[in-house]
């Protein structure tokens, strides 16, 4: 029997709670109380991982058999109707390979493993942009660094990014050197309460091993007084998972701007038209916003420790 044939054997009979040791490839098959599935191999190296696309999950965690708990790196899924397609890949990753080669690859480095099964099958599930949350990352440490008491909770996704006593913030990150260009995603992100002013900020970016990444903002961020456990909390929830690639990936800052959401600010006048339409059929709207004219403030990137 391959073992391709008895981890599909595997998921046919498992039951939940249950696992079977697959000896030929030092590898267990199990199948948890939630109904999830899977195959796994020991990892006794101090690295989390965390990915997943799809309904496949690939990351680092303790699981105790026969009384003896041990840290294991899992490839798992929630669709049991494709277990024998999924099966396919999970037999690629416990495969020792020719003089334990594979094995011992996947140990060494399981994102170069996890990336090129992710490039063949097709990432089916819309990667977050790293350098959108960064961009509101430096705006956020770019107002407590001036002394102010920041709101940033993305998982509220309000309509303004950040908020403090006196001011909202919506925030804008691109990787295009030139473009001028803003997309406004409804009627409401370039608008505030009455008493309210609004200010946006443009952050300019290009990826590159000089930059800084999401956990390295973190640390900052935490230093500057806000609470570490509640950041990773949100980042996590956003798409950006602790032990993901996506956490260390490292982009410079090249520029960041600075605009004041005034009457005159380009696109005010159609905002203004389109809520005094008062539609309840049009759910949402979106159009583009050239800033090429528009005055700004232009920030000082020394402050913010721009490496």
């Amino acid at each position: 029997m391959t073992i391709l044939d008895e981890i599909k054997d595997s998921f046919a009979n498992l039951q939940k709670g249950q696992s079977r040791y697959l000896s030929s490839c030092d590898a267990r098959t199990f199948m948890f109380e939630d109904g999830t599935f899977g195959v796994g191999i020991e990892f006794e190296r101090d690295l989390k991982v965390s990915e997943n696309f799809a309904n496949v999950k690939f990351y680092s965690l303790e699981l105790e058999f026969d009384k003896d708990t041990s840290k294991f790196l899992v490839l798992t899924s929630s669709l049991i109707g494709l277990r024998n397609e999924f099966a396919t890949v999970c037999a690629d990753f416990v495969d020792l390979g020719e003089n334990n080669a594979n094995r011992e690859s996947i140990l060494e480095d399981p994102f170069i493993w996890w990336m090129r099964w992710r490039e063949l099958l097709g990432n089916a599930v819309k990667s977050p942009k790293v350098h959108s949350i960064l961009g509101e990352m430096y705006s956020v440490k770019y107002l407590l660094l001036q002394g102010k008491e920041v709101k940033w909770t993305p998982t509220d996704f309000s309509t303004h990014d950040i908020e403090t006593s006196s001011k909202a913030f919506e925030v804008k990150s691109t990787t295009s050197k030139y473009e001028q260009v803003i997309s406004v995603n409804s009627q409401f992100q370039m608008a505030t309460q009455s008493d309210e002013e609004l200010d946006l900020f443009i952050c300019r970016f290009e990826k590159s091993n000089l930059g800084i990444s999401i956990n390295q903002l973190i640390e900052e961020l935490s230093q500057l007084g806000l609470d570490k456990d509640r950041l990773n909390r949100e980042i996590n929830a956003v798409g950006f998972e602790e032990g993901s690639l996506s956490r260390n990936e490292t982009y410079k800052l090249l520029e960041m701007r600075r605009y004041h959401v005034d009457e005159d600010f380009p696109g005010k006048e159609l905002m203004k038209y389109i809520r005094s339409m008062d539609d309840p059929s049009v759910k949402s709207i979106q159009f583009e916003v050239d800033l090429t004219n528009t005055p700004y403030v232009k920030c000082d990137l020394e402050n913010l420790d721009v490496k």
